[in-house]
């Protein structure tokens, strides 16, 4: 797996950013955009984590911060909770093998002490921009993407920093031939194509597994 501090090298070298003395752009910069990328990335291609023991607090289990979408619940191991659609006005009965999620946490009637959450989650991040040995779980074949999106972010900076001179001013006139324009959307748009390339059989229409909590 690369390390943060291969793939930041890499992001500088995709930006023609590591030859000048003063880079353009900071690595507490870059390390935004590359969480962003990353957590973009998640929601397309998650990482799944099996069986994650969730202790009781209160009536209900917290979910864990890199929660993106639950596959399965167990209580206790080997038995396997069904989810429970709230509808609104309906009442239901009392029912020990039924969970639902709600506002970052799962309410089950179990008498269980703790469940077992198998699930979609973010990809970790590093935690700064100095945590240069922090390896990634994302394939080495994905990171043409992480690299993509980051492009696209800081060229997109670059484009709001140029809309900000006198000949982009709205009092000016309208104007659309800032030269980044164009390059940004195509790295956007390439970043997306490659999302969809990776997805088995390929379609048309992009879709998300879920979103963050």
């Amino acid at each position: 797996m690369l390390t943060w501090n291969e793939l930041l090298a890499e992001i500088r070298a995709d930006l023609q950013d590591d030859r000048a003395a003063t880079p353009r752009w900071s690595d507490k910069v870059l390390y935004i955009y590359a969480k962003d990328a990353i957590r973009d990335y998640s929601t397309w291609f998650p990482l799944r984590l099996d069986r994650l023991e969730l202790a009781r607090l209160g009536n209900s289990f917290p979910l864990p911060t890199n929660f993106i979408e639950e596959i399965h619940v167990e209580a206790p191991l080997d038995t396997f909770l069904e989810k429970r659609s709230e509808r609104s006005g309906v009442r239901y009965r009392p029912n020990p093998h039924a969970y639902i999620l709600s506002g970052g946490r799962l309410y089950a009637e179990t008498a269980e002490p703790c469940l077992y959450l198998t699930y979609f989650a973010a990809h970790p991040v590093p935690a700064s921009e100095t945590d240069s040995p922090f390896a990634l779980s994302i394939p080495e074949t994905d990171i043409e993407l992480i690299r993509l999106y980051v492009k696209a972010k800081a060229l997109g900076q670059m484009r709001s920093r140029q809309a900000a001179l006198d000949r982009f001013k709205a009092t000016s006139g309208k104007r659309d031939d800032n030269p980044l324009g164009p390059e940004v959307e195509d790295l956007y748009g390439e970043y997306l194509r490659g999302i969809q390339a990776r997805i088995r059989g390929g379609f048309a229409t992009l879709y998300r597994t879920g979103r963050l909590k």
